[in-house]
């Protein structure tokens, strides 16, 4: 079954959908397809009067986002390879229980600025909330507090099994969206890899070795429109069961 819209439902349209792919920025010739109405819509309008984003890194960052939003259930939530930081953002902005962001990457990238002031006047609380960090993806664990929620969008091939492992260590909440493969599951059966491929073997396995470090795993995914490599992973961590045993 093809995944929906659920952000930005009127790419629902197929007329529309056949935009979402689209890679160069976002500006005020979509504006008609946006309505003022709704916070999201107003979002991409602000975003849009920047030309801060393609369509598709909009489109993308929010349906992930609707995917993940109710069990990332942190009061810190960490955007790891954060780029433009907009998943980060998006939690800031409309997720009232979340109080602080932080976004993580090599490089803080130009496009942020503009990304931030675009967020920051459809949702003004989201100033206090933010702190962009440079710093490599191996040193990030002192940035991540215990029972954080941890997102990860396009980190790119095994960058995205740092991720799961950083969140696995603190006990985080962690979703993920991978994209390329090369490098990742060189540990599993060499047969699944044969009879699979690369992309569906590498998510088997890192499902596999998240559930043995105590998480339930869920998978979903966002319109494959917007991008092939669209596959979700969220893995939670199950509360504690502290009853007595007989």
């Amino acid at each position: 079954m093809t995944a929906s819209f659920k952000a930005f439902r009127q790419f629902n349209n197929p007329s529309l959908g056949e935009l979402a792919g689209l890679r160069s920025p976002i500006s005020a010739r979509f504006a008609e397809h946006f309505s003022a109405s709704r916070h999201m819509d107003r979002l991409a309008l602000a975003l849009a009067a920047r030309r801060a984003l393609p369509l598709k890194e909009l489109l993308e960052s929010a349906e992930f986002y609707m995917r993940v939003r109710r069990r990332i259930r942190a009061q810190t939530v960490v955007d790891l390879c954060a780029g433009h930081g907009l998943v980060g953002l998006l939690f800031a902005a409309f997720e009232r229980s979340v109080q602080r962001v932080v976004l993580l990457d090599q490089r803080q990238p130009e496009s942020f600025t503009r990304v931030r002031e675009a967020v920051v006047e459809v949702a003004p609380w989201t100033a206090d909330k933010l702190v962009y960090i440079e710093s490599p993806l191996l040193e990030a664990g002192p940035h991540i507090p215990p029972g954080a929620g941890v997102v990860a969008v396009h980190a790119c091939g095994v960058r995205t099994d740092r991720c799961l492992e950083l969140a696995a260590d603190k006990g985080c909440a962690v979703a993920v969206m991978p994209c390329c493969y090369a490098q990742t599951a060189r540990k599993a059966p060499r047969a699944l890899r044969a009879a699979l491929g690369a992309i569906l073997t590498t998510d088997i396995d890192r499902t596999y070795r998240m559930e043995q470090a105590g998480y339930e795993m869920a998978w979903s995914e966002i319109p494959a429109v917007i991008t092939p490599m669209n596959r979700v992973l969220l893995g939670i961590m199950p509360p504690a069961d502290d009853s007595p045993r007989a």
